[in-house]
């Protein structure tokens, strides 16, 4: 299920100016849009855990120390909480979606629907020059791409609600299973 219902959805593109790409798409591409916008939001790593891994740590206190240290049964056991909660939010002891990353699907729903890719949107950051009469194209391969098209999401507007909740990239957690 996607994080914004439909009338939640409706409501924040009845607000935007120019929203053209929701207006006049159909109701299966406003659906799978939608989909797509959270699968993309899904992949992205967060900070924290999911709410029913932080209900797990909850209910049982040794169980963060012994998942830290890497016990095969509090790997279990934090998997099959992971697992029960198929989406990313809510993490923590949040119990709803926070606007913000509603507010992401919905800009990355809108992106999606006007046509925005972001891999084609990363080739095109090498092209600097192109012509059509007599068929020229310079390429710049020097140039850094934009952090919010690397990550796969297609609005720049999305990529500023998400990055907070985001993980540090430098962060890197190691576990050791005996």
């Amino acid at each position: 299920m996607p994080y914004s219902s439909l009338a939640e959805i409706q409501a924040y593109m009845d607000d935007k100016l120019h929203e053209t790409a929701w207006s006049q798409a159909s109701a299966e591409d406003r659906r799978r849009a939608q989909i797509q916008a959270q699968k993309i939001i899904d992949r992205l790593r967060y900070k924290g855990y999911k709410n029913t891994v932080y209900l797990a740590f909850d209910a049982d206190p040794d169980l963060l120390l012994e998942y830290q240290q890497g016990c095969a049964t509090a790997l279990a056991t934090v998997r099959t909480a992971e697992a029960a909660q198929t989406d990313e939010f809510p993490r923590g002891a949040d119990t709803t979606v926070p606007s913000d990353i509603k507010v992401a699907e919905n800009e990355i729903t809108y992106a999606l629907l006007d046509g925005v890719d972001p891999d084609l949107e990363l080739e095109n950051l090498a092209i600097n020059n192109m012509g059509i009469g007599n068929v020229r194209a310079s390429f710049i391969r020097s140039q850094e791409p934009h952090e919010h098209l690397i990550n796969g999401v297609p609005s720049s507007v999305a990529w500023r609600y998400l990055k907070p909740y985001l993980r540090d990239d430098d962060q890197l957690r190691l576990v050791r299973v005996s």
